[in-house]
Protein backbone atom coordinates (compact mmCIF):
# COMPACT_ATOMS: atom_id res chain seq x y z
CA UNK A 1 0.00 0.00 0.00
CA UNK A 2 1.37 3.35 -1.06
CA UNK A 3 1.81 5.76 1.87
CA UNK A 4 0.57 9.34 1.55
CA UNK A 5 2.27 12.52 2.76
CA UNK A 6 0.71 15.98 2.85
CA UNK A 7 3.23 18.81 2.29
CA UNK A 8 1.97 22.40 2.60
CA UNK A 9 4.38 24.92 4.11
CA UNK A 10 5.27 28.60 4.26
CA UNK A 11 8.91 27.71 4.94
CA UNK A 12 10.63 25.85 2.10
CA UNK A 13 13.91 25.27 3.97
CA UNK A 14 15.05 21.63 3.52
CA UNK A 15 11.66 20.83 1.98
CA UNK A 16 13.12 19.61 -1.32
CA UNK A 17 15.35 17.08 0.44
CA UNK A 18 12.43 15.73 2.49
CA UNK A 19 10.17 15.49 -0.56
CA UNK A 20 12.84 13.78 -2.65
CA UNK A 21 13.33 11.20 0.10
CA UNK A 22 9.61 10.52 0.32
CA UNK A 23 9.33 10.15 -3.46
CA UNK A 24 12.30 7.80 -3.52
CA UNK A 25 10.70 5.70 -0.77
CA UNK A 26 7.53 5.43 -2.83
CA UNK A 27 5.28 7.87 -0.99
CA UNK A 28 2.53 9.80 -2.76
CA UNK A 29 2.94 13.51 -2.08
CA UNK A 30 -0.18 15.66 -1.74
CA UNK A 31 0.24 19.43 -1.94
CA UNK A 32 -1.25 22.69 -3.24
CA UNK A 33 -0.51 26.35 -3.92
CA UNK A 34 3.02 27.72 -3.72
CA UNK A 35 4.27 24.54 -2.04
CA UNK A 36 3.12 22.46 -4.99
CA UNK A 37 4.71 24.93 -7.40
CA UNK A 38 7.97 24.71 -5.47
CA UNK A 39 7.96 20.90 -5.53
CA UNK A 40 7.15 20.79 -9.24
CA UNK A 41 10.10 23.09 -9.89
CA UNK A 42 12.23 20.44 -8.15
CA UNK A 43 10.83 17.80 -10.55
CA UNK A 44 8.93 16.10 -7.72
CA UNK A 45 5.57 14.59 -8.61
CA UNK A 46 2.65 15.91 -6.56
CA UNK A 47 -1.08 15.28 -6.28
CA UNK A 48 -2.95 18.58 -6.02
CA UNK A 49 -5.57 18.97 -3.27
CA UNK A 50 -7.36 22.32 -3.39
CA UNK A 51 -8.96 21.85 0.04
CA UNK A 52 -6.10 23.68 1.73
CA UNK A 53 -6.57 26.80 -0.40
CA UNK A 54 -10.34 27.12 -0.13
CA UNK A 55 -10.80 29.91 2.44
CA UNK A 56 -14.60 29.81 2.31
CA UNK A 57 -16.47 27.81 4.92
CA UNK A 58 -18.14 25.38 5.21
CA UNK A 59 -15.43 23.46 3.38
CA UNK A 60 -16.47 19.86 2.79
CA UNK A 61 -13.17 19.11 1.07
CA UNK A 62 -11.27 20.18 4.17
CA UNK A 63 -13.53 18.03 6.38
CA UNK A 64 -12.69 15.04 4.22
CA UNK A 65 -8.98 15.84 4.36
CA UNK A 66 -9.12 15.97 8.17
CA UNK A 67 -10.83 12.57 8.22
CA UNK A 68 -7.93 11.20 6.18
CA UNK A 69 -5.54 12.48 8.86
CA UNK A 70 -7.54 11.59 11.96
CA UNK A 71 -8.62 8.20 10.66
CA UNK A 72 -5.19 6.80 9.94
CA UNK A 73 -4.70 3.31 11.39
CA UNK A 74 -8.22 3.10 12.82
CA UNK A 75 -11.20 0.91 12.05
CA UNK A 76 -13.96 3.41 11.25
CA UNK A 77 -17.22 1.58 10.86
CA UNK A 78 -19.20 4.55 9.62
CA UNK A 79 -16.69 5.69 7.00
CA UNK A 80 -16.48 4.45 3.44
CA UNK A 81 -12.95 5.84 3.12
CA UNK A 82 -10.50 3.19 2.02
CA UNK A 83 -7.51 2.61 4.30
CA UNK A 84 -4.99 3.30 1.54
CA UNK A 85 -6.29 6.88 1.28
CA UNK A 86 -5.28 7.74 4.84
CA UNK A 87 -2.41 10.22 5.34
CA UNK A 88 0.59 9.05 7.38
CA UNK A 89 2.77 12.18 7.28
CA UNK A 90 1.89 15.86 7.48
CA UNK A 91 4.57 18.47 6.83
CA UNK A 92 2.92 21.85 7.36
CA UNK A 93 3.84 25.14 8.95
CA UNK A 94 2.60 28.66 9.02
CA UNK A 95 4.16 31.89 10.27
CA UNK A 96 2.31 33.46 13.23
CA UNK A 97 1.69 37.01 12.03
CA UNK A 98 0.15 39.98 13.79
CA UNK A 99 -2.59 41.78 11.90
CA UNK A 100 -3.94 45.27 12.28
CA UNK A 101 -7.15 45.50 14.25
CA UNK A 102 -8.93 46.85 11.16
CA UNK A 103 -8.22 43.58 9.38
CA UNK A 104 -10.68 41.96 11.76
CA UNK A 105 -13.18 44.82 11.65
CA UNK A 106 -13.51 44.85 7.85
CA UNK A 107 -15.46 41.91 6.46
CA UNK A 108 -13.48 41.70 3.24
CA UNK A 109 -10.23 41.16 5.20
CA UNK A 110 -11.24 39.19 8.28
CA UNK A 111 -11.77 35.91 6.39
CA UNK A 112 -8.09 35.93 5.48
CA UNK A 113 -6.79 36.77 8.97
CA UNK A 114 -7.19 33.31 10.45
CA UNK A 115 -5.99 30.42 8.30
CA UNK A 116 -8.27 27.73 9.72
CA UNK A 117 -7.27 25.22 7.06
CA UNK A 118 -3.57 24.83 7.82
CA UNK A 119 -4.03 25.14 11.58
CA UNK A 120 -6.77 22.49 11.52
CA UNK A 121 -4.55 20.13 9.53
CA UNK A 122 -1.64 20.55 11.97
CA UNK A 123 -3.89 20.05 15.00
CA UNK A 124 -5.45 16.94 13.49
CA UNK A 125 -2.02 15.45 12.80
CA UNK A 126 -0.86 16.25 16.34
CA UNK A 127 -4.04 14.67 17.73
CA UNK A 128 -3.27 11.44 15.85
CA UNK A 129 0.49 11.58 16.43
CA UNK A 130 0.63 7.82 17.12
CA UNK A 131 -0.15 7.19 13.46
CA UNK A 132 0.77 10.45 11.73
CA UNK A 133 4.23 11.97 11.68
CA UNK A 134 3.68 15.73 11.94
CA UNK A 135 6.57 17.97 10.87
CA UNK A 136 6.37 21.73 11.48
CA UNK A 137 10.07 22.63 11.89
CA UNK A 138 12.73 22.13 9.18
CA UNK A 139 15.24 21.35 11.95
CA UNK A 140 13.45 17.99 12.40
CA UNK A 141 13.52 16.93 8.75
CA UNK A 142 16.95 15.25 8.89
CA UNK A 143 16.00 12.97 11.77
CA UNK A 144 12.65 12.24 10.15
CA UNK A 145 14.39 11.19 6.94
CA UNK A 146 16.66 8.78 8.85
CA UNK A 147 13.75 7.18 10.70
CA UNK A 148 11.63 6.94 7.53
CA UNK A 149 14.45 5.30 5.57
CA UNK A 150 15.12 2.78 8.35
CA UNK A 151 11.42 2.22 9.00
CA UNK A 152 12.03 2.92 12.70
CA UNK A 153 9.90 5.92 13.63
CA UNK A 154 9.85 5.96 17.44
CA UNK A 155 6.96 6.95 19.69
CA UNK A 156 9.18 9.45 21.50
CA UNK A 157 10.00 11.18 18.21
CA UNK A 158 6.34 11.27 17.21
CA UNK A 159 5.37 12.77 20.58
CA UNK A 160 8.14 15.37 20.42
CA UNK A 161 6.94 16.49 16.98
CA UNK A 162 3.32 16.64 18.17
CA UNK A 163 4.37 18.92 21.01
CA UNK A 164 6.18 21.23 18.58
CA UNK A 165 3.12 21.22 16.31
CA UNK A 166 0.81 22.30 19.14
CA UNK A 167 3.40 24.87 20.17
CA UNK A 168 3.12 26.37 16.67
CA UNK A 169 -0.68 26.33 16.61
CA UNK A 170 -0.89 27.95 20.04
CA UNK A 171 1.51 30.69 18.87
CA UNK A 172 -0.61 31.23 15.75
CA UNK A 173 -3.80 31.49 17.84
CA UNK A 174 -2.05 33.90 20.18
CA UNK A 175 -1.12 36.25 17.33
CA UNK A 176 -4.77 36.41 16.28
CA UNK A 177 -5.87 37.07 19.86
CA UNK A 178 -3.18 39.71 20.35
CA UNK A 179 -4.15 41.46 17.13
CA UNK A 180 -7.63 41.94 18.51
CA UNK A 181 -6.95 42.48 22.20
CA UNK A 182 -3.60 44.27 22.47
CA UNK A 183 -3.88 46.62 19.51
CA UNK A 184 -7.21 48.07 20.54
CA UNK A 185 -7.47 51.26 22.56
CA UNK A 186 -9.05 49.34 25.42
CA UNK A 187 -5.73 47.71 26.34
CA UNK A 188 -6.55 45.51 29.34
CA UNK A 189 -4.78 42.53 30.84
CA UNK A 190 -6.02 39.33 29.14
CA UNK A 191 -7.24 36.33 31.12
CA UNK A 192 -4.39 34.32 29.60
CA UNK A 193 -1.04 36.00 28.99
CA UNK A 194 -0.01 34.52 25.66
CA UNK A 195 2.49 36.36 23.50
CA UNK A 196 4.04 34.28 20.70
CA UNK A 197 7.78 34.72 20.96
CA UNK A 198 9.88 32.82 18.41
CA UNK A 199 13.32 31.47 19.19
CA UNK A 200 15.86 33.41 17.17
CA UNK A 201 19.62 33.47 17.71
CA UNK A 202 21.66 31.79 20.39
CA UNK A 203 23.68 34.21 22.50
CA UNK A 204 27.37 33.76 23.17
CA UNK A 205 26.47 32.87 26.76
CA UNK A 206 24.01 33.78 29.48
CA UNK A 207 24.58 36.18 32.36
CA UNK A 208 27.55 33.98 33.27
CA UNK A 209 29.64 31.93 30.87
CA UNK A 210 28.32 28.63 32.22
CA UNK A 211 24.76 29.60 31.32
CA UNK A 212 23.18 29.20 27.89
CA UNK A 213 20.77 31.79 26.47
CA UNK A 214 18.68 32.49 23.38
CA UNK A 215 16.89 35.54 22.06
CA UNK A 216 13.14 35.13 21.51
CA UNK A 217 11.42 37.66 19.29
CA UNK A 218 7.93 38.62 18.27
CA UNK A 219 7.40 37.50 14.71
CA UNK A 220 5.58 40.63 13.58
CA UNK A 221 8.46 43.09 13.21
CA UNK A 222 6.94 45.23 15.97
CA UNK A 223 9.07 46.50 18.82
CA UNK A 224 12.65 47.59 19.29
CA UNK A 225 14.19 44.12 18.96
CA UNK A 226 13.18 43.84 15.31
CA UNK A 227 15.13 47.04 14.63
CA UNK A 228 18.28 45.98 16.49
CA UNK A 229 21.12 44.51 14.45
CA UNK A 230 24.74 43.84 15.34
CA UNK A 231 26.92 44.96 12.44
CA UNK A 232 30.40 44.54 13.87
CA UNK A 233 32.36 42.86 16.65
CA UNK A 234 31.93 39.78 18.82
CA UNK A 235 28.64 37.96 19.31
CA UNK A 236 26.24 39.40 21.84
CA UNK A 237 25.78 37.78 25.22
CA UNK A 238 22.99 38.09 27.78
CA UNK A 239 24.53 40.98 29.73
CA UNK A 240 25.44 43.08 26.71
CA UNK A 241 22.05 42.61 25.04
CA UNK A 242 20.32 43.54 28.30
CA UNK A 243 22.50 46.64 28.59
CA UNK A 244 21.78 47.55 24.97
CA UNK A 245 18.07 47.50 25.74
CA UNK A 246 18.52 49.59 28.89
CA UNK A 247 20.41 52.14 26.80
CA UNK A 248 17.87 52.09 24.00
CA UNK A 249 14.95 52.30 26.43
CA UNK A 250 16.31 55.56 27.81
CA UNK A 251 17.08 56.91 24.34
CA UNK A 252 13.55 55.95 23.24
CA UNK A 253 12.11 57.89 26.17
CA UNK A 254 14.27 60.85 25.20
CA UNK A 255 13.08 60.71 21.57
CA UNK A 256 9.45 60.33 22.61
CA UNK A 257 9.30 62.82 25.48
CA UNK A 258 12.07 65.41 25.41
CA UNK A 259 12.38 65.88 21.66
CA UNK A 260 8.88 67.36 21.44
CA UNK A 261 7.16 70.09 23.47
CA UNK A 262 5.37 68.85 26.57
CA UNK A 263 4.00 70.36 29.74
CA UNK A 264 2.57 69.39 33.11
CA UNK A 265 -0.17 71.01 35.18
CA UNK A 266 1.35 72.53 38.32
CA UNK A 267 0.57 74.31 41.58
CA UNK A 268 2.80 76.64 43.56
CA UNK A 269 3.28 76.84 47.31
CA UNK A 270 0.17 78.99 47.59
CA UNK A 271 -1.85 76.43 45.62
CA UNK A 272 -1.99 78.74 42.61
CA UNK A 273 -2.34 76.74 39.36
CA UNK A 274 0.05 77.22 36.46
CA UNK A 275 1.56 75.16 33.65
CA UNK A 276 5.17 74.02 33.64
CA UNK A 277 6.53 74.01 30.09
CA UNK A 278 9.55 71.90 29.17
CA UNK A 279 11.87 73.13 26.45
CA UNK A 280 12.07 70.67 23.52
CA UNK A 281 15.55 69.14 23.16
CA UNK A 282 15.15 68.96 19.39
CA UNK A 283 18.68 70.20 18.71
CA UNK A 284 20.35 68.11 21.42
CA UNK A 285 22.13 64.76 21.25
CA UNK A 286 21.49 62.36 24.12
CA UNK A 287 24.26 59.99 25.23
CA UNK A 288 24.29 57.41 27.99
CA UNK A 289 26.63 54.74 29.36
CA UNK A 290 25.19 51.71 31.16
CA UNK A 291 26.57 48.86 33.24
CA UNK A 292 24.48 46.03 34.66
CA UNK A 293 21.38 47.81 33.28
CA UNK A 294 22.13 50.90 35.37
CA UNK A 295 23.21 54.31 34.03
CA UNK A 296 26.73 55.36 35.02
CA UNK A 297 26.72 58.58 33.01
CA UNK A 298 24.49 60.54 30.65
CA UNK A 299 24.31 63.97 29.08
CA UNK A 300 22.72 66.28 26.55
CA UNK A 301 24.95 68.18 24.15
CA UNK A 302 24.83 70.28 21.03
CA UNK A 303 26.53 67.46 19.13
CA UNK A 304 27.60 63.88 19.77
CA UNK A 305 31.17 64.69 20.75
CA UNK A 306 30.15 67.33 23.29
CA UNK A 307 27.51 65.05 24.78
CA UNK A 308 29.93 62.10 24.99
CA UNK A 309 32.59 64.15 26.79
CA UNK A 310 30.08 65.20 29.42
CA UNK A 311 28.94 61.58 29.85
CA UNK A 312 32.57 60.46 30.11
CA UNK A 313 33.44 63.02 32.79
CA UNK A 314 30.74 61.72 35.16
CA UNK A 315 32.60 58.51 36.07
CA UNK A 316 35.55 57.69 33.79
CA UNK A 317 36.69 54.71 35.87
CA UNK A 318 33.35 52.90 35.49
CA UNK A 319 33.22 53.23 31.71
CA UNK A 320 35.53 50.25 31.16
CA UNK A 321 33.28 47.39 30.04
CA UNK A 322 30.19 49.60 29.78
CA UNK A 323 27.66 49.82 26.95
CA UNK A 324 27.40 53.24 25.32
CA UNK A 325 24.46 54.63 23.36
CA UNK A 326 23.50 57.82 21.57
CA UNK A 327 20.50 59.34 19.82
CA UNK A 328 22.42 60.36 16.67
CA UNK A 329 24.51 58.72 13.97
CA UNK A 330 28.09 58.04 15.09
CA UNK A 331 30.44 60.00 12.81
CA UNK A 332 34.20 59.93 12.28
CA UNK A 333 34.97 62.66 14.82
CA UNK A 334 33.05 60.90 17.58
CA UNK A 335 34.46 57.47 16.67
CA UNK A 336 38.02 58.76 17.14
CA UNK A 337 37.13 59.53 20.77
CA UNK A 338 34.92 56.51 21.43
CA UNK A 339 37.62 54.05 20.39
CA UNK A 340 39.80 55.30 23.27
CA UNK A 341 37.31 53.77 25.75
CA UNK A 342 37.00 50.04 26.35
CA UNK A 343 33.27 49.85 25.63
CA UNK A 344 31.74 46.40 25.25
CA UNK A 345 29.15 47.73 22.82
CA UNK A 346 27.98 50.95 21.18
CA UNK A 347 24.34 51.24 20.14
CA UNK A 348 23.15 54.02 17.84
CA UNK A 349 20.69 54.72 15.00
CA UNK A 350 23.58 54.22 12.56
CA UNK A 351 27.32 54.56 12.01
CA UNK A 352 29.08 56.39 9.19
CA UNK A 353 31.44 54.39 6.97
CA UNK A 354 34.46 56.16 8.50
CA UNK A 355 33.19 55.45 12.03
CA UNK A 356 32.84 51.73 11.27
CA UNK A 357 36.39 51.60 9.92
CA UNK A 358 37.82 53.36 12.98
CA UNK A 359 35.87 51.31 15.52
CA UNK A 360 36.68 48.04 13.74
CA UNK A 361 40.13 48.30 15.31
CA UNK A 362 38.54 47.17 18.58
CA UNK A 363 37.70 43.54 17.77
CA UNK A 364 35.85 42.98 21.06
CA UNK A 365 33.63 46.04 20.65
CA UNK A 366 30.15 45.35 19.24
CA UNK A 367 28.48 47.94 17.04
CA UNK A 368 24.71 47.70 17.23
CA UNK A 369 22.21 49.60 15.07
CA UNK A 370 18.80 50.38 16.59
CA UNK A 371 16.15 51.73 14.25
CA UNK A 372 12.88 51.36 16.18
CA UNK A 373 11.85 52.92 19.51
CA UNK A 374 10.45 50.76 22.29
CA UNK A 375 6.74 50.02 21.88
CA UNK A 376 5.98 47.17 24.27
CA UNK A 377 2.50 47.00 25.81
CA UNK A 378 3.66 45.01 28.81
CA UNK A 379 6.86 44.07 30.59
CA UNK A 380 7.27 40.94 32.64
CA UNK A 381 9.59 39.24 35.08
CA UNK A 382 9.87 35.47 35.15
CA UNK A 383 9.39 33.82 38.54
CA UNK A 384 9.35 30.12 39.37
CA UNK A 385 5.94 28.94 38.19
CA UNK A 386 4.76 32.15 36.55
CA UNK A 387 5.25 35.72 35.43
CA UNK A 388 4.72 39.12 36.99
CA UNK A 389 3.31 41.41 34.30
CA UNK A 390 2.93 45.18 34.32
CA UNK A 391 2.59 48.08 31.94
CA UNK A 392 5.86 49.92 31.22
CA UNK A 393 6.72 53.13 33.07
CA UNK A 394 6.58 55.75 30.33
CA UNK A 395 5.24 58.96 31.90
CA UNK A 396 7.78 61.03 33.88
CA UNK A 397 5.23 63.42 35.41
CA UNK A 398 1.47 63.75 35.68
CA UNK A 399 1.43 66.83 37.94
CA UNK A 400 3.79 69.13 39.80
CA UNK A 401 3.47 70.71 43.20
CA UNK A 402 6.13 73.36 43.83
CA UNK A 403 6.11 73.22 47.63
CA UNK A 404 8.75 75.94 48.22
CA UNK A 405 8.55 79.67 47.75
CA UNK A 406 11.30 79.44 45.15
CA UNK A 407 10.35 77.98 41.80
CA UNK A 408 12.82 76.06 39.62
CA UNK A 409 14.35 78.11 36.81
CA UNK A 410 13.64 77.04 33.23
CA UNK A 411 17.08 75.42 33.00
CA UNK A 412 16.41 73.50 36.21
CA UNK A 413 12.99 72.44 34.93
CA UNK A 414 14.58 71.01 31.79
CA UNK A 415 17.38 69.39 33.83
CA UNK A 416 14.78 67.69 36.02
CA UNK A 417 13.08 66.22 32.96
CA UNK A 418 16.44 64.96 31.64
CA UNK A 419 17.39 63.43 34.99
CA UNK A 420 14.01 61.77 35.46
CA UNK A 421 14.54 59.74 32.27
CA UNK A 422 17.57 58.17 33.96
CA UNK A 423 15.71 57.62 37.23
CA UNK A 424 12.99 55.78 35.30
CA UNK A 425 15.43 53.07 34.09
CA UNK A 426 17.76 52.97 37.11
CA UNK A 427 17.36 50.25 39.72
CA UNK A 428 15.84 51.63 42.91
CA UNK A 429 16.52 53.17 45.27
CA UNK A 430 18.11 55.69 42.92
CA UNK A 431 19.22 59.32 43.03
CA UNK A 432 20.56 61.40 40.13
CA UNK A 433 22.44 64.71 40.37
CA UNK A 434 22.63 66.88 37.24
CA UNK A 435 24.86 69.83 36.40
CA UNK A 436 24.70 71.60 33.02
CA UNK A 437 22.62 68.77 31.48
CA UNK A 438 25.14 66.14 32.45
CA UNK A 439 25.13 63.65 35.30
CA UNK A 440 27.73 64.26 37.98
CA UNK A 441 26.34 61.87 40.59
CA UNK A 442 24.42 58.62 40.10
CA UNK A 443 23.49 56.20 42.84
CA UNK A 444 21.39 53.12 41.99
CA UNK A 445 20.22 49.87 43.52
CA UNK A 446 20.46 51.02 47.12
CA UNK A 447 18.71 49.40 50.05
CA UNK A 448 17.48 52.70 51.49
CA UNK A 449 16.63 56.19 50.35
CA UNK A 450 19.20 57.96 52.62
CA UNK A 451 21.97 55.80 51.13
CA UNK A 452 20.90 56.70 47.61
CA UNK A 453 21.10 60.44 48.38
CA UNK A 454 24.36 60.14 50.29
CA UNK A 455 26.17 58.13 47.61
CA UNK A 456 24.96 60.44 44.84
CA UNK A 457 26.32 63.43 46.75
CA UNK A 458 29.65 61.63 47.25
CA UNK A 459 29.82 61.02 43.50
CA UNK A 460 29.11 64.70 42.85
CA UNK A 461 31.83 65.77 45.28
CA UNK A 462 34.31 63.41 43.57
CA UNK A 463 33.27 64.85 40.21
CA UNK A 464 34.20 68.36 41.27
CA UNK A 465 37.52 67.12 42.71
CA UNK A 466 38.35 65.53 39.34
CA UNK A 467 37.12 68.51 37.32
CA UNK A 468 38.72 71.47 39.06
CA UNK A 469 38.21 73.71 36.04
CA UNK A 470 34.45 73.20 36.01
CA UNK A 471 32.88 76.69 35.84
CA UNK A 472 29.72 75.82 37.79
CA UNK A 473 30.71 74.23 41.10
CA UNK A 474 27.12 73.56 42.22
CA UNK A 475 25.41 70.19 42.02
CA UNK A 476 22.33 72.15 40.88
CA UNK A 477 19.54 69.54 40.53
CA UNK A 478 18.75 66.38 42.52
CA UNK A 479 16.28 63.85 41.11
CA UNK A 480 14.89 61.07 43.29
CA UNK A 481 12.74 58.19 42.02
CA UNK A 482 10.79 58.16 45.30
CA UNK A 483 10.37 60.04 48.59
CA UNK A 484 13.29 61.74 50.36
CA UNK A 485 13.30 61.61 54.16
CA UNK A 486 14.68 64.72 55.81
CA UNK A 487 17.39 64.21 58.45
CA UNK A 488 20.72 65.68 59.51
CA UNK A 489 22.56 64.03 56.62
CA UNK A 490 20.04 65.41 54.13
CA UNK A 491 21.09 68.93 55.14
CA UNK A 492 24.36 68.37 53.26
CA UNK A 493 22.34 68.94 50.07
CA UNK A 494 22.72 72.68 50.59
CA UNK A 495 26.49 72.43 51.11
CA UNK A 496 26.79 70.51 47.81
CA UNK A 497 25.17 73.41 45.99
CA UNK A 498 21.84 71.75 45.17
CA UNK A 499 19.51 74.42 43.76
CA UNK A 500 16.44 72.29 42.93
CA UNK A 501 15.01 68.96 44.11
CA UNK A 502 12.32 66.75 42.65
CA UNK A 503 10.82 63.85 44.61
CA UNK A 504 7.45 62.22 45.22
CA UNK A 505 6.84 63.73 48.65
CA UNK A 506 4.92 61.93 51.34
CA UNK A 507 7.42 61.66 54.19
CA UNK A 508 6.18 62.33 57.76
CA UNK A 509 8.52 65.32 58.06
CA UNK A 510 7.90 66.93 54.67
CA UNK A 511 7.15 70.27 56.31
CA UNK A 512 10.56 70.36 58.00
CA UNK A 513 12.23 69.66 54.66
CA UNK A 514 10.18 72.38 52.95
CA UNK A 515 11.11 74.88 55.67
CA UNK A 516 14.81 73.97 55.31
CA UNK A 517 14.66 74.47 51.53
CA UNK A 518 12.94 77.84 51.95
CA UNK A 519 15.71 78.96 54.30
CA UNK A 520 18.40 77.87 51.83
CA UNK A 521 16.63 79.18 48.71
CA UNK A 522 16.27 75.69 47.24
CA UNK A 523 13.32 74.95 44.95
CA UNK A 524 11.56 71.64 45.63
CA UNK A 525 8.90 69.89 43.57
CA UNK A 526 6.62 67.06 44.70
CA UNK A 527 5.35 64.83 41.88
CA UNK A 528 3.41 62.19 43.84
CA UNK A 529 4.61 59.73 41.17
CA UNK A 530 7.18 57.05 41.96
CA UNK A 531 9.51 55.53 39.37
CA UNK A 532 10.73 52.44 41.18
CA UNK A 533 12.51 49.79 39.11
CA UNK A 534 14.31 46.52 39.75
Amino acid sequence: MKKKALLYTSNFEKLATLAQTLAHEGWEIISAGETADFLKAQNIAVTIDRALEDKFLPNEKLDNLLRLILGTGRQIQTSHTRAENFISLVCANITPTFHKLNDFLENDKSENCIDLNVISVIRAAAKNYANVLVLTDPDDYDEAIIQIKTDSITTDFRLKLAGKALNLTSAYDATCACAIMYQSEDNKYPNYYMIPYKRMERLRHGMNEQQTAYVYSLNDQVGALSGIKKIQGKELNYNILENCFSVWKCISLFLKILKSPFSVESFDANNYPFTTQFTPAAASVFTIAVKNSNPIGAALGGNLLESFRKTYSCDPESLRGATFGCSSVVDREAAEELIKIDFRAIIAPDFSREAKEILSQKKDMRLVIASKPLSNYYESISIDGGLIVQQPDRVPFTKWKVVTQTRPTQKQVDSIAFGMLLAMIAKSDAAIIVNNFGTIGISTGNTSRPKAIRYALEDANEFFQNNVNCEDRSAEVLISDSVIYFDEKTKSLADAGIKAIVQTGGAPNDEEFIQFCNEKGIAMVFTDLKHLAI
